[in-house]
């Protein structure tokens, strides 16, 4: 599925390429044969020229985009070999030249934008020219498309080394050397602090200390009962199995044990035949009938433990389909049996478990995972009279987080050399950096980190940017994710939602809505990316960051000073520049951040605080490829620079504590805009593209008008407006800058006097009849609108929700004309409403199916127009749910409960109408589809009602 996603995202861009080029390429020759004239030879083969230039330049990105996929196809294949050396050494540099490409098929991306944005504002053919001449130019040097070239040749150089080391065929699977095959036998001489587990484990497998016979729990079980232990890889799950499996009441208890160690090929075929084998039956048949049918016969007699060594996601595929057919033969062994099974994921143990309570292993306690430690350190006898070297072995245990595999791994480090430089050496370095075997901690929980789809690797790894026991916000890692182009806006919270279950991230204990990375994962993430992801922690570190960085981050709380910062504008190929919260330079910062903008030309995410910074500089326009802009601290600025508007890329700006007096004129501009966070105010645009805004604090209606008159609304399907204190509304807000708006709602806008997007409903009614797009439309708590000034509600609307909606709205039911598609009307909270008067009714609403009318408290009457009367024709044809609620000023509703006028109503419910004292009662039983009839709370209907009723049997009895 991710394979698919990559390779149909490379193939949307290249359908995008060439609509580009066949949009442009007669804009630029319109304008140079303006330019440069016609008729003259010299002038026509210049244009022929020209045109021959455009059309290699769409052949040379045609090839750079079709290139993608096997490149990337390329590095997931080498990930796999990476615990070989050339394979080591050869994966930087594939990804440095498909990251290069990425940024240039990036660089694409702005100028299509760019050129998109020109031609929905009706721009000239110079000013798309001239956009097109910037892309031209800024890929071409002396020699024509010059880069393009030599980011496809470095492409094709680097595939060429891994085909000539027979990388480009490499599977997609570790090989026995990294994960070696397990069995029944285990290689611990002594088990530390599991014996409180082993004892509950054997128990959950029915193993009591009575003699061997049936329990009362064996003579209940009617099912193959499944018991999965799970944990992190190298906490011991293999290691008490086997203890499991070498327990004499264990063994005693059951009539056979069997091991297979599963690893990441669950093949129902290759698994019954391991079993058939260890029960020393014949497998020579490769027919699964015939395997299926033997292993049930050869169980039959026999109460059986089976153990499922490691277990990989793969055993999930098609929804366990596999599983279940494994499952089918040896649901015929004896009452009792039991299947143990080894698990690094909780999805897997959830598969199975077939209703038996899932066990996870935690890692060892510190009393006991010292000694172990010791044994591992120091040899058997665990003893050592260096108190100092007790002291840096105690800190050691830190970072291993009671894994014994972890523990394995430094002990075997610390035992080459017992002294102190070397110790102190092991302790100070990070784990990731450590020499270690294939089988040891890491590598072992590499393997996780390689199962992972190739989008969910980088999503994770990018984490390596931040420290361990860093806290992170799930929306912030969302945000960070799209805007590295990882993920789409709709699928990145299921990306990280499968990270959790992964065990990548885990819920803060601190919080239930901040997420940690177990430090070995975080040990784990460090090691995958240490090519690409750098942390800045002392001052020293500047020097040590790696020439493939593209991830970058200042966390320290040192004196790295603004000159020492500005060096990092030599990095030109960073993707992420963080510079953490705590990070507060005591001078002016506004050199280095402009540095930054114009040092860094690709940089996409960017996060510093505002140290003595006023304003942002002009230079924030030359970051083309920026998404994410994350400003820290509590200042107030007029605006943004005008050059934000170059940023057509822009996705988010968090910016909690800053307060935007304004934005710059040409905001509209930065159409890829999702989300501003300010202080007071929130702007947030989902894929569906639609766009929310609002205000969370008191601000002065003029910054609020001034704010949403500039922001981006390209594109909007959907928009709401909350809390705005403005009188007027944007001047963008009109049906032809939004054509494709579809729903509108505002809540809490208690100033606003007049919606202008229906303004061409009143002035021109040919213009409106050319947009009537609008479906949704929602009014809630605005109490200052003047419906005076409405005529007419656009046509094509489906659902209209009025609540506090404004005065004069005895005259807001004129502009009900011509409804015939509107199917859901609901008028809650008027204050002013008095009656709803005949002519509304008549032949608006043939598609209305259902009516709310709740707490109306001024409303008196609900009349039918005399055109109904007479004519007979059902004004609510279509209604099928009527609800009045709360009218307590409510009359009568004899004209409007008629049958004639209501003939398909279903369900009538009527409440706590104070005053309403007559219902058609000798009607209602004509009602002819009518199912539900609800009265309560009308306390001058009572003895209406029991008339009713009483009419109501007979009429019943009778029919």
């Amino acid at each position: 599925m991710e394979t698919f996603k990559a390779v149909a995202g490379v193939f949307a861009d290249i359908n995008a390429c060439r609509d580009f080029f066949g949009w442009v390429t007669p804009c630029i020759l319109a304008a140079r044969h303006q330019l440069l004239g016609e008729g003259h030879s010299v002038v026509q083969h210049r244009i022929l020229a020209e045109r021959e230039q455009i059309r290699h330049l769409e052949n040379n990105i045609w090839k750079l985009q079709t290139s993608m996929p096997k490149m990337l196809d390329l590095i997931e294949r080498v990930e796999w070999q990476s615990h070989k050396k050339p394979a080591a050494e050869l994966l930087p540099h594939i990804k440095d030249a498909v990251y290069d490409a990425e940024d240039f098929l990036d660089e694409f991306k702005y100028y299509a934008l760019r050129l998109k944005l020109e031609e929905s504002k009706n721009s000239s053919e110079e000013h798309m020219h001239a956009a097109f001449l910037e892309f031209f130019k800024s890929i071409n040097d002396c020699d024509h498309f010059n880069k393009v070239k030599e980011i496809q040749g470095n492409l094709d150089h680097i595939h060429y080394q891994s085909k000539d080391l027979r990388l480009h065929k490499a599977p997609l699977r570790f090989d026995k050397s990294i994960r070696p095959e397990t069995s029944a036998f285990t290689e611990v001489p002594q088990i530390f602090g599991r014996e409180k587990e082993l004892k509950h484990l054997v128990q959950k497998l029915g193993v009591h200390t009575s003699k061997r016979g049936r329990t009362d729990d064996e003579a209940r079980a009617t099912e193959l009962r499944v018991l999965p232990i799970f944990g992190m890889g190298g906490v011991g799950k293999t290691t008490i199995a086997q203890q499991i499996c070498d327990d004499a009441k264990v063994k005693e208890h059951f009539d056979c044990i069997i091991w297979t160690c599963v690893s990441d090929d669950f093949d129902a075929k290759r698994l019954i035949k391991e079993i058939l084998e260890q029960m020393e039956q014949d497998t020579t048949s490769d027919n699964l009938n015939n395997l299926v049918r033997k292993l049930a016969c050869s169980v039959e007699s026999k109460k059986l433990l089976l153990v499922l060594d490691d277990m990989w996601g793969d055993t999930l595929r098609n929804g366990g389909a596999e599983w279940d057919k494994f499952c089918i033969p040896l649901r015929n062994a004896l009452q009792g049996s039991m299947i143990l099974v080894t698990t690094r994921f909780y999805e897997v143990a959830n598969l199975v478990c077939a209703g038996m309570k899932s066990y996870e292993l935690e890692g060892l306690q510190d009393v006991v995972f010292w000694e172990f430690f010791k044994s591992c350190a120091f040899g058997s006898n665990r003893t050592c009279n260096d108190l100092e070297l007790e002291r840096i072995g105690k800190d050691m245990l830190q970072k291993l987080k009671g894994s014994p595999l972890a523990a394995k791994t430094v002990g075997r480090l610390l035992q080459r050399d017992l002294s102190r430089a070397h110790w102190e050496s092991i302790l100070t370095s990070e784990l990731w950096m450590l020499e270690q075997d294939v089988t040891d901690i890491l590598p072992a929980l590499r393997l996780s980190y390689m199962y992972l789809p190739p989008l969910l690797k980088r999503c994770f790894s990018i984490c390596a940017l931040y420290p361990k026991d860093h806290k992170f916000d799930k929306e912030f890692l969302v945000d960070i994710w799209i805007a590295q182009g990882y993920v789409e806006l709709q699928d990145a919270s299921l990306a990280f939602d499968e990270l959790v279950k992964g065990s990548f991230f885990q819920i803060s204990a601190k919080s239930n809505y901040q997420y940690v990375i177990h430090d070995l994962m975080h040990d784990t993430a460090q090691l995958v990316s240490k090519d690409e992801c750098f942390i800045i922690k002392h001052a020293s570190d500047l020097d040590k960051i790696p020439s493939t960085v593209r991830h970058l981050s200042v966390f320290t709380n040192e004196n790295v000073g603004c000159s020492e910062l500005k060096r990092l504008c030599n990095k030109k190929k960073l993707w992420s520049l963080v510079c953490n919260e705590s990070y507060n330079s005591a001078k002016d910062f506004s050199p280095v951040i402009d540095c930054w903008f114009k040092g860094l030309p690709r940089v996409r995410v960017l996060s510093f605080r505002l140290s003595r910074v006023r304003q942002l500089p002009e230079s924030m326009g030359n970051s083309k490829h920026l998404r994410y802009l994350c400003l820290l601290g509590s200042p107030t600025f007029r605006t943004l620079p005008s050059s934000v508007c170059h940023l057509h890329l822009l996705k988010t700006i968090e910016a909690k504590d800053c307060v935007f007096q304004t934005f710059p004129e040409c905001f509209s501009d930065a159409i890829s805009l999702q989300k501003i966070k300010s202080k007071g105010f929130s702007y947030d645009k989902d894929h569906c593209n639609a766009l929310r805004i609002q205000w969370t604090s008191d601000q002065s209606v003029q910054m609020m008008e001034n704010q949403i008159e500039r922001l981006p609304h390209w594109n909007l399907q959907q928009l709401r407006i909350v809390r705005y204190g403005g009188e007027s509304c944007p001047s963008w807000l009109c049906p032809n800058l939004l054509p494709r708006l579809r729903s509108l709602r505002f809540d809490e806008c208690m100033n606003i006097q007049c919606i202008s997007f229906f303004e061409p409903y009143i002035c021109d009614s040919d213009q409106a009849d050319n947009l009537h797009h609008l479906e949704v439309l929602e009014i809630l708590k605005c109490d200052n609108i003047n419906w005076q000034s409405f005529v007419a509600l656009p046509t094509s609307l489906r659902t209209i929700e009025l609540c506090d909606f404004g005065y004069s709205t005895d005259h807001f039911v004129s502009c009900f004309r011509d409804l015939i598609v509107l199917t859901e009307l609901e008028i809650r909270s008027s204050k002013c409403l008095s009656s709803i008067p005949l002519q509304v009714w008549s032949s608006n609403f043939p598609s209305l199916e259902k009516l709310h009318i709740v707490r109306c408290e001024s409303l008196i009457s609900v009349g039918v127009s005399e055109a109904c009367s007479s004519n007979r024709v059902g004004a609510f044809t279509s209604l099928v749910v009527l609800y009045i609620f709360g009218c307590t000023k409510l009359l009568s509703l004899d004209e409007f409960l008629t049958p004639d006028y209501l003939p398909a109503v279903k369900d009538i419910w009527v409440a706590c109408c104070d005053e309403l004292t007559s219902l058609p009662v000798d009607r209602l039983h004509s009602f002819t589809c009518l199912q539900m009839l609800v009265i309560k709370d009308c306390p001058k209907l009572n003895t209406q009602m029991a008339e009713y009723l009483t009419a109501f049997t007979r009429w019943y009895d009778s029919n």
